[in-house]
C-alpha cells in the first residue's frame, strides 16, 4: 500500500470532527488554488455517491449521438 492509499484509509475512518481539527492543521499550507471550490466538492461528493450522474454508454459512437442530439 502507497504513503497515499494509507493517508487515504486513515482519513476515512475519521470523524468529522477529526477532519474539521486536520483541515485547521494543515489549511494553511495548502495553496488556495490547490483547494476544490464549493461547486467542485459538490460535484466531487455527488460522483463518490453515484447521485446526478448521466446514463452509461456502450460505445463512443453512442456517447456522440447522446451529446449531439437535440434536447
Amino acid at each position: 500500500m502507497s504513503t497515499r492509499e494509507l493517508a487515504y484509509s486513515i482519513f476515512d475512518r475519521l470523524t468529522d470532527e477529526q477532519i474539521e481539527g486536520f483541515v485547521l492543521m494543515f489549511k494553511n499550507s495548502v495553496p488556495a488554488e490547490d483547494v476544490p471550490n464549493g461547486e467542485t466538492r459538490a460535484v466531487l461528493d455527488d460522483v463518490r455517491n453515484g447521485r446526478n450522474m448521466s446514463r452509461n454508454f456502450t460505445s463512443v459512437k453512442e456517447l456522440m449521438e447522446d451529446l449531439n442530439a437535440d434536447d
